[in-house]
C-alpha cells in the first residue's frame, strides 16, 4: 500500500477518530485506524465496537492495500508533519512510513485482517437535516443526560419521530432524574420522519460528542435507523452508533402543565445573578433560595463552612408569592443553551418543577425540579 495525501484532508479525519480509537482499551487492534488505498481513494475506518467511523476521500494511490496503524501516534506524526502532502507506505513486516523528502517516520503496524467490521447497515431508510437544526437539537439536551452509567436508559438522549394529522416533527428528550430538556423541530415540508425513530430510540452520550464533531462544517448531514445502530452521514463521512437498550422514562408525567406563576427575566441579568450567588456553594451546599412577590426576587444562599450572600432584582412577575430552593447550576446550563433574550419561568406551586422557556427558542422546554433545604 502507498498513497500521497493532503494534510488537512487526513488530519480531519484522524482528528474525528480520537474519541473512538483513541480510548484505552483491552483490544489492541480497535486504537489503530484502518487505511485502504483501492483506484484513486483511500479509506479511514476506526471502531471501539460501539462506534465505528469511516471516511473516503480521493487522493493519489500509488500501490493499492490495507494496513492498521496505531490511531494516536500516527494522528500525532499528522499533526506536526512540516509539509502539506504527507505520503505513506507499507514497507516490510506490516511497518509503516510517513516521509517527505527531509523527514520520515516507521511505525510498527498490524495486521489488517483482525480488525473488527463494520455493522449491516444495508436498506437503511435516510432523512436529511440541516446541520445547524441538528446541533442545536444535541445542544439543548446534551446538558442534562445522566452522568451516571449506571442507569443506562438515562445515559443518552431520547430521539424519536412525532406525527400528527396535521405535522410531522423529531424531538430529543434528555433528563438526570432532577431536570429536564426537551427539544422539538417542525418538519416545514411534506417528508415523514423515519420510521425507525417512532419507537424512540437512545443515543448515548459519548456517541453523541463523536456527532458534533461530524456537524462541524458543511450544510446538511443524513441520518437513518435501523435495528440497533444510528448512522450519521456527511459527504463521504459515515458514524455508525450503537443505541443504549431499553425504554426512555415516560418523560410527559414530570413535566407541568401550563399555567400558574410566571415570571419574566433577562437571560443576561439572570444568569449573572445565578453566577455570583453560585460562588459560595460547595457539593455540600449547593442550593440558593428563591422568594418570589410581586415585581422582585430576593436571593439567598448559606453555606455554613463559607458565608452567606443575598441579592435582590427586579422581574416580570403574576402570581401568589412564593419562596423555594434551586440547584443554581441546572438553570444556568439551562440558560446557557438558550438563545432568547428574554426567558419565562414558570412555577406551579413550591414543591413542583419550574419550567423555562424563550421566545427565540422555539420548541424548547426547560424542566427543574425544586430541592428540599
Amino acid at each position: 500500500m502507498e498513497f500521497k495525501i493532503n494534510k488537512d484532508t487526513i488530519l480531519d479525519a484522524l482528528t474525528k477518530t480520537q474519541g473512538i480509537a483513541g480510548k484505552k482499551t483491552n483490544i489492541l487492534i480497535t486504537s489503530c485506524v484502518f487505511l485502504s488505498a483501492k483506484g484513486s481513494i483511500v479509506s479511514i475506518r476506526a471502531t471501539d465496537l460501539e462506534m465505528a467511523f469511516k471516511a473516503e476521500y480521493e487522493t493519489e494511490v500509488l500501490r493499492e492495500g490495507s494496513t492498521a496503524v496505531p490511531s494516536r501516534k500516527l494522528y500525532e506524526i499528522v499533526r506536526e508533519f512540516p509539509s502539506d502532502i504527507i505520503a505513506i507506505k507499507e514497507t516490510e513486516n506490516k511497518w509503516i512510513q510517513i516521509a517527505e523528502s527531509k523527514i520520515e517516520y516507521n511505525i510498527v503496524g498490524m495486521q489488517p485482517d483482525d480488525f473488527p467490521g463494520s455493522p449491516d447497515i444495508a436498506g437503511m431508510e435516510f432523512f436529511e437535516i440541516d446541520v445547524n437544526v441538528l446541533k442545536n437539537m444535541i445542544n439543548k439536551t446534551i446538558y442534562s443526560v445522566l452522568a451516571d452509567e449506571g442507569r443506562a436508559q438515562l445515559s443518552g438522549i431520547c430521539f424519536e419521530s412525532i406525527s400528527t394529522k396535521d405535522i410531522n416533527k423529531i424531538r430529543m428528550v434528555s433528563t438526570d432524574g432532577h431536570r429536564l430538556s426537551k427539544i422539538d423541530y417542525i418538519i416545514e415540508d411534506d417528508r415523514s420522519p423515519l420510521e425507525g425513530l417512532k419507537r424512540g430510540v437512545i443515543l448515548p452520550r459519548n456517541g453523541i460528542l463523536e456527532i458534533l464533531k461530524i456537524l462541524e462544517g458543511g450544510k446538511s448531514v443524513q441520518i437513518g435507523c435501523k435495528d440497533d445502530n444510528f448512522v450519521i452521514r456527511k459527504n463521504k463521512e459515515e458514524l455508525i452508533i450503537r443505541l443504549i437498550e431499553g425504554e426512555f422514562p415516560d418523560y410527559e408525567m414530570v413535566i407541568p402543565k401550563k399555567g400558574g406563576n410566571e415570571m419574566k427575566v433577562q437571560k443576561e441579568k439572570f444568569l449573572k445573578m445565578l453566577k455570583r450567588m453560585s460562588i459560595l456553594s460547595s457539593d455540600k451546599y449547593s442550593g440558593i433560595r428563591f422568594k418570589i412577590d410581586r415585581d422582585q426576587v430576593e436571593v439567598t444562599t448559606t453555606n455554613p463552612e463559607i458565608g452567606e450572600a443575598k441579592e435582590t432584582f427586579s422581574v416580570l412577575y403574576e402570581g401568589q408569592p412564593l419562596e423555594m430552593a434551586f440547584n443554581p447550576r441546572y438553570f444556568m446550563e439551562a440558560l446557557n443553551s438558550m438563545e432568547s433574550e428574554e426567558v419565562i419561568v414558570r412555577f406551579k406551586d413550591e414543591v413542583n418543577p419550574c419550567t423555562i422557556e424563550g421566545k427565540n427558542d422555539m420548541g424548547f422546554l426547560g424542566v427543574i425540579m425544586p430541592m428540599r433545604v
